[in-house]
């Protein structure tokens, strides 16, 4: 592969990483806001929304989900590293590659059961929420899925050099590596 396929794909790597984390920046905000001003309905004048909670608990799924979709992407989801250390980087490397295609397996049935739950919540759950029926809120859940499905398919696919990207710093949040 050439190196204008790696710039390319680094450059939607960048990107992506970029509005993923400025709509998880924006749902925190929002819900932030959302339960601080209901908070406030609440203790001053002793009313209050009586949508804000059960929208605070679709912004919980939704962040939540798109968190393990940007972490999936960053490489930061939950793994264990233990064969890396040990294993020659040879090794390592086609262990790297087939945990990530047997991730990308597991998540493509997530996301079908996951479907299959929304469907059952479509079918059986008439509730609605700001005029919306509750499963279309909860369809983050399959699309989550898949997305993470093919963020493995691709790891497994790409060079393992193309995702260490120059310059790649520590951000706000991510805590800082031991010297």
């Amino acid at each position: 592969m050439s190196g204008r396929s790696e710039k390319a794909f680094r450059v939607v790597c960048r990107w992506t990483d970029r509005l993923e984390r400025l709509l998880l920046a924006l749902l925190v905000a929002g819900m932030v806001g959302l339960a601080a001003i209901q908070i406030v309905l609440r203790n001053v004048w002793h009313a209050g929304w009586v949508w804000a909670e059960p929208l605070l608990g679709m912004g919980l799924l939704w962040l939540t989900m798109l968190g393990a979709l940007a972490a999936a992407g960053r490489g930061r989801h939950l793994s264990i590293d233990l064969a890396e250390a040990l294993l020659p980087r040879r090794a390592a490397a086609g262990l790297a590659r087939f945990m990530a295609l047997f991730a990308a397996v597991v998540c493509v049935l997530l996301a079908w059961a996951a479907g299959r739950y929304v469907g059952f919540q479509r079918e059986l759950d008439p509730s609605r929420l700001l005029g919306w029926p509750v499963w279309k809120y909860q369809l983050i859940i399959p699309v989550a899925f898949w997305l993470m499905a093919l963020r493995f398919a691709v790891r497994a696919a790409v060079p393992a050099a193309w995702w260490a990207l120059p310059g790649d710093e520590v951000l706000p949040g991510e805590g800082r590596a031991a010297p």
